[in-house]
């Protein structure tokens, strides 16, 4: 067991090193820590399995000490990964005092049994630091690597109490691995496949987050942080759908900035940009928190309004040209004005159609342009 307990630390090791390297520079430091934790424990294998040839003081307190070294740097990667205070101070420091204490009970005062409460005491806090960094995800509905992880995590307190809990109604002070009771074997067990498995876990919880990041950019414009265009066919048809078995309207805007390419000529694309948050600001304010907001491309955004008939629809519109006019954009000193043109269409529940309605205030908006700009047009 303590050969599988090396061979599978080394193979997790290159496992962690070899990932390690397709995530982002500043997302690897969680890894880092994780990995040089993980190479501590193929050498606490290595010298618990030469109990006979070294002296039992470097065997047993050395061999211990790295494996709880091990589990102290994954609490403090799953800490910052999590954004946590790492509280490296704490975790070395209760290692520290296993040893100390590993060290009395594997030298002058042999006793099997007091090591054994020494080894679990440490373990017990050490994976309860790291199943408690994990505990937000045990609130979480379905299957995720972090609640999976958690829940491994809560196994190894679990199983280390019930070690702790035994030796201190049956003591042993001459008793070693090789007359192992039942909790022995299981914290024994764990400690060889846990660690692995824990790395597994936390790899994958890696690869959640970038998934869920890549969706994010997917479904979020990045300059005005509403919608993107992608995320709407998504959304806006669910409303859609939803409208029609509700029988109930729904309307679209399309907006569009009249002097976005004339500002863009004369004072650069940052002003342009700063146009674009603005209005997306300013947007945000007068919807509900149903409705969608969506950047198309350029300086083109659309509005999704469930339950909203034509005349509501022209109110909202009418309410973000007075938001607008009410908080002007400054930039460098002076106000840019933000004149629109809106295009407005709606219809009842039964005809519901998101692609059919773009269009249609789509048109209106070119209508609403050719009239001169700045102003709304209902289709």
């Amino acid at each position: 067991m303590m050969v599988v307990g090396v061979l599978l630390s080394l193979l997790t090791v290159v496992l962690l090193a070899q990932v390690g390297r397709s995530f982002p520079v500043g997302r690897r430091r969680p890894l880092r820590i994780w990995t040089v934790g993980l190479m501590l424990q193929p050498i606490g294998w290595l010298l618990l399995a030469m109990r006979g040839v070294v002296p039992p003081v470097l065997s047993i307190s050395l061999g211990n000490a790295l494996l709880l070294l091990g589990f102290a740097e994954m609490c403090r990667a799953v800490r910052s990964f999590h954004g946590l205070p790492e509280r490296r101070w704490l975790w070395w420091g209760v290692v520290a005092a296993a040893t100390a204490a590993l060290l009395v009970f594997a030298g002058p005062y042999p006793n099997y049994s007091a090591r054994v409460l020494v080894n679990s005491a440490a373990a017990i806090v050490l994976t309860s630091g790291l199943a408690l960094a994990l505990s937000p995800s045990l609130d979480r509905v379905g299957f995720s690597a972090a609640r999976l992880t958690a829940a491994f995590a809560v196994l190894g307190v679990l199983t280390a109490v019930w070690r702790f809990v035994e030796h201190s109604l049956a003591p042993r002070a001459n008793g070693s691995l090789f007359d192992a009771g039942p909790s022995d074997m299981a914290v024994f067990m764990y400690a060889c496949v846990g660690a692995t498995f824990l790395s597994l876990g936390f790899v994958l919880m890696h690869t959640e987050r970038a998934y869920e990041e890549l969706r994010r950019l997917a479904s979020q414009d990045a300059l005005t942080g509403v919608l993107a265009r992608g995320a709407l066919d998504e959304r806006g048809h669910a409303l859609a759908s939803e409208s029609r078995r509700l029988s109930q309207p729904l309307a679209v805007l399309l907006l569009d900035l009249d002097q976005f390419t004339a500002v863009n000529d004369r004072l650069g694309h940052e002003a342009g940009d700063c146009m674009l948050r603005h209005l997306a600001a300013r947007a945000r304010l007068v919807l509900r928190g149903e409705d969608l907001l969506c950047r198309m491309g350029g300086d083109e955004f659309v509005m999704v309004l469930p339950n909203t008939d034509i005349q509501g629809a022209h109110i909202v519109a009418s309410r973000l040209r007075g938001s607008l006019a009410a908080v002007p954009l400054r930039f460098r000193g002076d106000e840019l004005p933000i004149p629109l043109s809106i295009g407005v269409a709606a219809s009842a529940g039964p005809d519901a159609d998101l692609t059919a309605l773009i269009t249609r205030a789509d048109q209106a908006m070119y209508v609403a342009k050719r009239a001169g700009g700045d102003r709304i047009q209902a289709a």
